[in-house]
C-alpha cells in the first residue's frame, strides 16, 4: 500500500511540474522584449559638411542611420559655399562650418535656429616628397624655388593659413612662392600629396587623417582659434538635427582619431 502511495505521488508530482514547466514557457514568449522602434524611420537629414571633416562625418552617418532608422543626405563642399547655398535657400537642416564665422552669420540673417562649437584644429605645414629635401621649418617657405599651395582665403582653411603667414611675418616674402589657391583643404593636400608642390597648409586633422607627418604646427596665436561648429537651421527638422549632434558628440572618438580635440 505504501508503495503504491509513493508511486502515485512521485506520478502526480511529475504532472504538477509539466505543467508548471508549460506555464513558465508561456509567460517567457508573452514577455519577450521586442527591439525599441527607430524614431526617425521615414525622415531624411539634409546635411551640409565642411569638405575637410568628410571622413570621420561620413562614419557618423552609418552608425546614426542604423540607430535611428533616418536617411542623410549629405553634401560636401568649402564652408563658405555651403553657406551661401543655405543664404539662397538650398534645402539644409544641419551645417557642419569649418569657420564659426559662418555660423554667427546665420544667426545674423535670423537663419540660425541653434549654434554649438564643436571640434578645434590647427593649421600645420606639410611638405611633398621632393619639398622633404627644401622645407624643415615655416620659414624656408620664402626661400627661392620653393613652391606653395594655400586654400583660397575665401576659405576657412584659407583664412587660418593667410593668417599664420601674416602673422609670423612671412606674407610678403612667401606671395611669390604660391602656386595655386584650390577652394578646399582636401584639394590641398592632394596638390602636396601627388608632388605637384613642394609644400602646403592643411589642418592638423587633415594631416592625420592621411597618414602624413607635419613638418611644423602652428600655434593658434599666429593662425586664430580654428573652431568647427554646427549650426541647426531655423525652421527645418530640429528634433532630428538635435539627434545628430548628440550621436556626433557621442562618438567623438571617431573626430579624435583624425586630429580633431573636442571643443571645451
Amino acid at each position: 500500500m505504501k508503495k503504491f502511495i509513493s508511486i502515485a505521488s512521485m506520478i502526480a508530482l511529475l504532472i504538477i511540474m509539466v505543467a508548471l514547466a508549460g506555464c513558465s514557457n508561456t509567460n517567457s514568449q508573452n514577455n519577450v522584449v521586442e527591439p525599441a522602434e527607430k524614431a526617425f524611420v521615414g525622415k531624411t537629414l539634409n546635411l551640409f559638411v565642411a569638405a575637410g571633416l568628410q571622413k570621420p562625418v561620413e562614419q557618423i552617418i552609418e552608425s546614426f542611420k542604423e540607430e535611428t532608422g533616418a536617411e542623410v543626405s549629405a553634401n560636401y563642399a568649402s564652408s563658405g559655399s555651403l553657406y551661401a547655398q543655405i543664404d539662397q535657400g538650398q534645402p539644409c537642416d544641419l551645417y557642419y562650418s569649418a569657420d564659426w564665422m559662418y555660423i554667427d552669420k546665420l544667426d545674423q540673417s535670423g537663419k540660425l535656429e541653434e549654434g554649438q562649437k564643436f571640434l578645434k584644429d590647427n593649421i600645420v605645414l606639410i611638405a611633398s616628397e621632393t619639398g622633404q629635401n627644401k622645407i624643415s621649418k615655416i620659414g624656408d617657405l620664402a626661400n627661392p624655388g620653393v613652391s606653395l599651395v594655400i586654400a583660397d582665403p575665401q576659405a576657412p582653411a584659407g583664412v587660418y593659413a593667410k593668417n599664420s603667414l601674416v602673422n609670423l611675418g612671412l606674407w610678403d616674402k612667401v606671395s611669390s612662392n604660391i602656386k595655386a589657391m584650390p577652394s578646399t583643404v582636401n584639394q590641398v593636400l592632394i596638390m602636396v600629396k601627388e608632388d605637384q608642390v613642394d609644400a602646403g597648409l592643411v589642418y592638423s586633422s587633415v594631416a592625420n587623417g592621411n597618414g602624413l607627418q607635419p613638418v611644423e604646427v602652428i600655434d593658434e596665436k599666429y593662425s586664430g582659434e580654428i573652431i568647427f561648429g554646427s549650426a541647426i537651421i531655423n525652421g527645418k527638422q530640429t528634433d532630428l538635427s538635435q539627434a545628430f549632434i548628440e550621436h556626433a558628440s557621442k562618438n567623438i572618438n571617431f573626430f579624435e582619431q583624425y586630429g580633431w580635440k573636442a571643443y571645451e
